[in-house]
């Protein structure tokens, strides 16, 4: 009777192996047609508070998912990275404060962004830890040779489909990110770790999604277009780091493959369907973005704004202090510090100067992260201009040694770089119309010709020092003195100032 029962138990395990793969030694056909819906989001740099205007918020951007989920229960929700750092409402919980509104939408995936890695590496495992989705960033290796994050991929059973996802982070992040807090981290390949990643994953899915912070900015390499062109596998890339809107990737991309960003800081949330038929075929794939341009009544979720509120108050006292007063707009719009110098650029550079005694400062477009408008100055302006907490040094430079830094700094031109500088005792002639390498002459510091065999004190953030935006010219020089954040040093230049006029920008 025994040996019965298990002969029949044995048949239905086998029956209903059959049942899975069908005849054709495959997944058996879908009941019928399946759509799956991804809502994402990238590059916000904390910008969790709607402003009612562009800025969504993490409580409008929870109840359009909710929304979503009312007419089809198969949404998820991913973030494309540079998430949990860049303004006070994230920073001075060192992320803390992110993490509980994605938890509370609540996302379902991440990858990270260079920028994500501000607070160090140890503080994002911690953080990570906190999550109550994975992060997903394959080509992310640690000391140990081994993923830093425990999954390098993910399989999701949505109504019977499989949809597998897996992560990849921008291999700039080696220098986009202060080195010092990535110590023993290294960037694999992201088109190598892909295919790699494809190879596993051969026959266990039928839709597979790439989370990518690598972007189509021309000046990175790779580029989110050429890992589609490369892995052509690959059915749908939520992308972050160039901060490109949805129009924008679609002119630039030429591959099948469906790519989709949201631009950046909040602006838009992205709403990608695909449709997969009952064959286990993807059928068709879209995207869109929602924004408040389209779609006003956006509405906001009870339990995340109350989060959110709850953070801000706590905040609000600090933050609302006044500094200082400004007579001019202090510009610092992505596309204008990234590509030549701007007033606030070289009122910053200055307040270097104004701390260190130095002869000449230099700050780089990448760390100027917004304009302060005519009025008062207060915490929260100058914050939210220098949010990475980096702090200054100085070191002897050379004269000699200052050509290679200009021309670093302006080797990307005319693409849009973080690296551009901005500084302050020194000027230079620029020629972008000639090769990278060959475009600068007549280096002036403090209005006389630079000597080169002369040593000028320099000041800088200790990310330049660490060759962060890849200045690696400046990794190994010997540090004369700490100083204060960029941020209080910033502080202390304006209240010496008193108002911000276009006269005395410049340190007398």
């Amino acid at each position: 009777m025994k040996q019965k029962l298990r002969f029949i138990a044995l048949a239905l395990v086998a029956f209903a192996a059959f049942g899975l793969v069908g005849c054709a030694g495959g997944p058996k056909p879908l009941a019928g047609e399946v759509k799956l819906v991804i809502a994402h989001t990238n590059d916000m740099h904390a910008r969790a508070v709607g402003d009612g205007k562009t800025i969504l918020g993490y409580d409008r951007i929870a109840n359009y998912v909710n929304k979503l989920k009312v007419d089809n229960p198969n949404v998820l929700v991913i973030d494309a990275g540079d998430t949990l750092h860049g303004l006070p409402f994230a920073n001075l919980e060192r992320g803390s404060s992110i993490v509980k509104l994605m938890n509370a939408v609540p996302y379902d995936y991440m990858t990270v962004g260079n920028h994500d890695f501000n607070y160090g590496t140890s503080r994002l495992l911690e953080l990570s830890k906190e999550m109550k989705f994975p992060i997903l960033a394959a080509n992310v290796i640690g000391k140990d040779g081994k993923p830093l994050f425990p999954k390098t991929y993910d399989i999701r059973d949505v109504q019977g489909v499989r949809v597998a996802f897996f992560g990849l982070a921008s291999p700039e992040t080696a220098y986009k990110s202060d080195p010092k807090g990535l110590e023993g981290v290294t960037f694999a390949d992201p088109i190598a770790t892909a295919q790699k990643i494809v190879k596993e994953l051969t026959g266990k899915y039928d839709v597979l999604v790439c989370i990518s912070h690598i972007g189509i900015d021309r000046s990175s390499d790779p580029t989110s277009d050429k890992l589609a062109a490369a892995v052509p596998e690959i059915d749908v890339i939520i992308d972050g780091h160039s901060h490109s809107s949805l129009e924008t990737v679609f002119a630039e991309n030429k591959t099948p493959t469906l790519i989709a960003s949201t631009g950046a800081q909040g602006e838009a949330l992205g709403v990608i369907e695909i449709t997969v038929g009952a064959d286990r075929k993807v059928a068709s794939k879209t995207a869109r973005t929602v924004k408040y341009a389209n779609t006003p009544d956006l509405g906001q979720d009870a339990a995340v704004k109350a989060l959110i509120d709850a953070v801000s108050a706590g905040q609000a006292p600090m933050l609302a202090e006044k500094v200082g007063t400004t007579a001019v707009e202090l510009v610092g719009k992505r596309e204008i510090v990234r590509t030549s110098e701007s007033n606030l650029g070289k009122l910053i550079a200055n307040s270097m100067r104004y701390a260190t005694g130095a002869e000449v400062a230099l700050v780089g477009g990448g760390g100027v992260r917004d304009t302060i408008p005519a009025g008062d100055i207060t915490k929260k302006h100058i914050f939210t201009v220098l949010p990475f907490g980096n702090y200054i040094q100085t070191a002897k430079i050379k004269g000699s040694e200052f050509d290679a830094i200009i021309e670093h700094g302006v080797g990307k031109l005319p693409a849009a770089d973080g690296r551009f500088p901005h500084f302050a005792g020194l000027t230079y002639t620029l020629d972008a119309t000639k090769p990278a390498g060959d475009r600068v002459s007549n280096i002036m510091i403090g209005g006389t010709p630079v000597e080169a065999e002369r040593e000028y004190l320099f000041a800088t953030v200790n990310f330049y020092f660490n060759g962060g935006d890849d200045y690696k010219m400046l990794v190994g020089k010997k540090i004369l003195n700490d100083f204060p954040s960029d941020a209080e040093v910033f502080m202390a230049y304006v209240k010496h100032l008193g108002t911000v006029t276009a006269d005395n920008i410049e340190l007398k």
